[in-house]
């Protein structure tokens, strides 16, 4: 049983949504409800049980919605499928972000959708990147 947990910021308030399918995704974005349609794309990414692969199509084919924040949470979604099944058709997914990232209200997302792939499906690759990063970059004086 999940407990809706509620963090408090000074701005925002944040909760983890609900479990949701990607059904359940469609049939609001059906109804013309984006906010229920965005936390149900949370919900089906975070619990959808072990199918990964409903998921990944669903927000594949909203990478190119017309709303804006539904585009881009489809990159932030694909993030969070690599979080959590450590696994995805991993030459679509990356491609398709690429293309995404030539959007600029979507570049953002999809770039952190790709380093979430990298680090939870490739962590020894993030690591050595990470590594060569600090070897490599040059040195502040303060």
């Amino acid at each position: 049983m999940q407990q809706d947990v509620c963090v408090r910021h000074k701005y925002h308030v944040f909760r983890n949504p609900p479990p949701a399918t990607a059904a359940d995704v469609r049939a609001a974005l059906d109804r013309g409800d984006v906010t229920g349609a965005l936390e149900a794309m949370v919900g089906s990414a975070l619990y959808n049980g072990v199918d990964w692969k409903e998921p990944q199509e669903l927000f594949l084919q909203l990478l190119e919605h017309e709303d804006r924040q539904v585009s881009a949470l489809a990159a932030t979604c694909l993030g969070h499928l690599a979080r959590v099944y450590g696994q995805l058709d991993e030459d679509r997914v990356v491609a398709a972000l690429h293309r995404a990232r030539c959007a600029p209200h979507i570049s953002g997302t999809a770039l952190n959708a790709l380093e979430d792939i990298e680090v939870f499906l490739h962590p020894w690759r993030a690591r050595w990147r990470g590594r060569l990063w600090t070897a490599i970059r040059p040195r502040r004086r303060i």
